[in-house]
């Protein structure tokens, strides 16, 4: 499946992936039945990805887990990953896009 298939197939999820888009110049493809982000082509270190649901839209983050929080957006309780609502991203898009660009810049930290 092509983004752009993913993308008409959930158009909810079309908001979040442009905020996303807007934050910085990366690699995108649909993975993991998600529409996932990373940097330069390292999909083991992925950063994000949009993910939607029959509850909505959500911003999934691979290391959520490494990333500050200061607007306690983020939810979860997994080792790893942390997730936002699409609800919530999008009306706090400086503080997500905070976050993106953090993630880019633990792409390749590794959880203790």
């Amino acid at each position: 499946m092509t983004v752009a298939d993913w993308l008409a197939a959930h158009p909810d999820a079309v908001p979040l992936a442009e905020l996303v888009r807007g934050t910085a110049a990366l690699d995108e493809d649909v993975r993991w039945g998600r529409l996932t982000f990373t940097a330069d082509g390292d999909w083991h270190h992925w950063l994000c990805a949009v993910a939607a649901t029959g509850k909505g839209a959500h911003l999934v983050f691979h290391k959520g887990a490494l990333l500050a929080d200061p607007a306690g957006l983020l939810t979860g309780t997994g080792r790893y990953t942390r997730q936002i609502p699409a609800k919530q991203a999008l009306v706090t898009p400086g503080e997500v896009t905070a976050l993106v660009r953090e993630a880019i810049a633990h792409q390749r930290d590794v959880l203790g």
